[in-house]
């Protein structure tokens, strides 16, 4: 077992669903209810990618510190969005996701979508969302997602090997 390999948890456990520093829910329902991406999931998709890794489970709705599971009507076309933000390089600075990674699964007869995000590696950090490493470089405390400060990204980068103001002049 890796030392950033965790336990999973159990969804169908309702009463005790809370989020963590490696579990993040969102309810991913969207106006007409038949769902629509959240745009905080992509903060959580780079803390978890910073840090510890952790799950996204779309389809969760919470309520004064309370989850109920709620659904996701068609997921399909979200699993389709899910892959074509992931892979582009101006939504997005590096796709780390395996098609295992991205999962529909029921539970009480409704669909959820689980996004398993791994902990990268300390040379690909940061992961951000966006084009600028500076606004877009997220990492977990407790389950919370927290914005890295200027000195945090270039911190990361320098770990990494990475010169960003060399990175930044070429796009």
């Amino acid at each position: 077992m890796s030392p950033h390999h965790y336990p999973t948890f159990a969804l169908d456990d309702i009463a005790n669903l809370q989020e963590s520093a490696q579990v993040e829910f969102k309810l991913a329902g969207g106006r007409d209810g038949n769902g629509k991406l959240p745009e905080g999931m992509w903060e959580s998709y780079s803390a978890f990618a910073n840090t510890l890794g952790g799950e996204i489970i779309l389809g969760v709705k919470e309520q004064q510190g309370e989850f109920t599971i709620e659904g996701i009507v068609n997921p399909m076309p979200m699993l389709s969005e899910i892959w074509a933000i992931l892979n582009d390089p101006k939504k997005i600075s590096h796709n780390i996701l395996a098609p295992t990674d991205v999962q529909i699964i029921e539970i009480m007869s409704k669909k959820l979508i689980r996004i398993h995000v791994p902990s990268v590696d300390i040379k690909l950090r940061p992961i951000y969302v966006g084009t600028d490493p500076y606004s877009g470089t997220y990492f977990r405390v407790g389950d919370a997602d927290m914005h890295a400060s200027r000195e945090q990204v270039e911190q990361m980068s320098i770990k990494a090997g990475i010169n960003l103001k060399l990175k930044q002049s070429k796009q």
